[in-house]
């Protein structure tokens, strides 16, 4: 994927497909070489025509995200890629065309430092003009030192923008900044002063050199920052010529929302909102994969005359295999495969978790088969011979040689991350907390994805095992802590009381459970930690259950490794739990309450980086709603784990 800036088609840096879905989707700002931009929503899109090979078939997830969406006729195209031959036959490119932004900029002489500001109290700044893009010549800042010779400088991004809650972004005011939130007459380049490391807000000042006004950046912060960075004016840069969407620039009891300071490059500035599924094994229909493979021949076919026409101008390798089937046939799975543009149904749809964990759960003829062509396939692993701590508490491991990961991008966030619930939904958040923002400028009718393969390996909870637990009063007394602290999660996170509930201690115990074994078996697989993902079934009635599981774009992701440790199960999980028994940071770990204000770490109990915490890339909650005192017994919590000292 090439990003390119205005209407060139000069490719100006490159993103990989995944990294899209992932990282750098629409509305998020990437560092290029000699700029920054922000990547461009879906309507900045380019494909080469007739490029059918772009869709990606996923009934489940393309179900579940029209009810999400509310539209009837959503869709899964990968990222384009630049065509070289495409570009020169049509003059133009497929690609991604990417906004430039911030237009501000820092300028900088080649070789001595521009001589250091002094302040009233004595003390040295280092310090450089800020300027606009419109006083660049050719990306450079002409500049004439008093006395001096011309030159040219080079500029720099200015690191700091803004933003709301909504996901807006603009660049700040720096003139009605510098000037107290009011606008001023003064004419003369703004200067940016900086001491110490640069990372402090404090020592980062705003100057104008005329009136001698300056403005720290810390004092965005309070109830002065809404003054000095003003209301949001609702622009999305991503989605080109600075689009605007004042009217949703609101929260949900209408009032107006306020800029907030960001830094480009911080963790916050960016979270994308994405629906994953695993595969699950189904009976093929060659139909359906046949017109997936040309969709873009039926985009005008509504009804069955239409499609009778459309067969006589189709291509002989179109044409040949639809016209042994009857019409209606053909349209009925046309139409589950688009949707209809006039389908706006909105319910609820089964949650893909708990479908997937229904196949995991099946018979071993229907966990798919070892034809390479397929995308899922397991075998059932005998727990005969395994030891009884063992036996008592999982019911069913798998080796699953094969899957396949589909993951949809449905927009962002920026701030904070939408919250997603156990069974994996997404929760839209309206009040404190983020709202998503938009990916396209108008409704969707596509989404961006992408699928990768790997392998893995699922551990099925016996449920017996977890309701015995369950009623054990010391785990009982230890869940009601966790109870009372998710009620202050939920308002730190701007959610009501009943749009979120708490997720229970059996996910937490498997959670935590599943955080040790990714720990563990990144010692021994040969894969990363941060390469191994994790997905928690805990669904009372219809199973509990753990998958790791790797996924990658090539077959990097299927090596094998992750899958031969099911041979060796019992020790793995011995190994995770003797790891979680004692932390680094105990007794500090061990002694954290949930619903301490101290630390204000509501989701977690005895959790930390030293345990407990791994890469978010990894984990299906960023981290959240741990505690190893569910798994393992610890200096504080002696008596509420599943698996007791004695064990294993």
């Amino acid at each position: 994927m090439t990003t390119s800036r205005g209407t060139s088609n000069h490719p100006v840096g490159e993103v990989r497909h995944g990294q899209l879905i992932t990282t750098y989707g629409p509305g998020a700002m990437v560092d290029l070489p000699d700029r920054s931009v922000v990547i461009g929503g879906l309507n900045l899109w380019h494909y080469s025509r007739d490029d059918d090979s772009c869709y990606i078939d996923e009934p489940r997830l393309i179900a579940k995200l029209r009810g999400l969406l509310g539209v009837g006729n959503l869709l899964l195209k990968r990222p384009p890629s630049e065509d070289d031959d495409f570009a020169q036959k049509f003059k133009s490119s497929s690609g991604i065309r990417s906004p430039q932004f911030p237009l501000w900029f820092v300028a900088q002489p080649k070789k001595d430092p521009f001589p250091p500001f002094i302040d009233e109290s004595g003390k040295r700044y280092r310090t450089r003009p800020l300027i606009h893009k419109e006083r660049l010549v050719k990306d450079k800042l002409p500049w004439r030192e008093p006395g001096g010779t011309k030159q040219d400088l080079d500029v720099v991004p200015v690191r700091f923008v803004q933003c709301c809650a909504n996901g807006h972004l603009s660049d700040i005011d720096w003139d009605r900044f510098a000037h107290g939130g009011a606008r001023s007459n003064c004419q003369e380049d703004l200067w940016l002063d900086e001491a110490g490391a640069g990372n402090d807000f404090n020592e980062i000042y705003v100057r104008c050199p005329k009136c001698k006004k300056r403005q720290a950046l810390a004092s965005t912060k309070g109830d002065n920052g809404a003054s000095l960075l003003g209301q949001c004016r609702g622009h999305r840069p991503w989605l080109g010529n600075f689009s605007t969407d004042a009217l949703a620039c609101a929260d949900e009891k209408s009032k107006p929302r306020y800029n907030r300071l960001l830094v480009r490059s911080a963790s916050n500035a960016y979270f994308p909102e994405m629906v994953g599924a695993i595969s699950i094994p189904e009976a093929e229909d060659p139909l359906r994969q046949h017109l997936i493979s040309h969709l873009s021949f039926f985009e005008k076919v509504d009804d069955e005359s239409d499609l009778k026409s459309a067969l006589k101008f189709m291509p002989e390798k179109v044409a040949a295999r639809l016209r042994d089937r009857e019409l209606a046939d053909v349209m009925a799975v046309l139409s589950a495969v688009r949707g209809s543009t006039g389908d706006t149904r909105t319910e609820k749809q089964p949650a893909l978790k708990l479908q997937e964990i229904k196949a995991l759960y099946a018979p071993s003829g229907a966990l798919g088969s070892s034809d390479p062509a397929s995308t899922f396939h397991a075998e059932i692993l005998p727990l005969t011979g395994k030891p009884s701590w063992f036996t008592d508490r999982f019911d069913r491991v798998l080796k699953v040689h094969r899957l396949r990961e589909v993951m949809a991008l449905i927009g962002f966030t920026r701030l904070e991350p939408i919250v997603k619930g156990v069974d994996g939904d997404p929760i839209d958040q309206h009040a404190i907390g983020a709202k998503r923002a938009d990916i396209n400028n108008k409704e969707l009718d596509w989404v961006p994805a992408i699928e990768n393969f790997g392998e893995g390996l699922f551990l099925g909870v016996s449920e017996s095992a977890l309701k015995t637990w369950r009623q054990a009063d010391a785990v009982k007394q230890h869940s009601s802590k966790h109870r009372e602290a998710c009620k202050l999660w939920k308002s730190d996170h701007g959610l009501k009381a009943n749009e979120y509930d708490w997720p229970g201690e059996a996910y937490l115990m498997l959670h935590s459970l599943a955080h040790l074994l990714i720990t563990s078996a990144a010692l021994e697989c040969g894969y990363g930690a941060s390469a191994i993902k994790e997905r928690i079934y805990s669904f009372p009635g219809q199973g509990y259950g753990i998958l790791l599981y790797t996924s990658g774009s090539g077959s990097e992701g299927t090596l094998g490794g992750l899958v031969s440790l099911a041979d060796r199960i019992e020790q793995l999980v011995a190994t995770a739990l003797e790891r979680g028994r004692l932390c680094s940071n105990d007794p500090f770990c061990s002694m954290h309450q949930p619903e301490s204000d101290l630390e204000k770490r509501y989701s977690h109990g005895a959790a930390c980086h030293g345990c407990l915490l791994i890469a978010e890339t990894s984990c299906e909650q960023r981290n959240q709603f741990l505690d190893r005192a569910f798994v393992v017994p610890t200096l504080d919590v002696s008596d509420a784990a599943f698996f007791p000292e004695l064990m294993p």
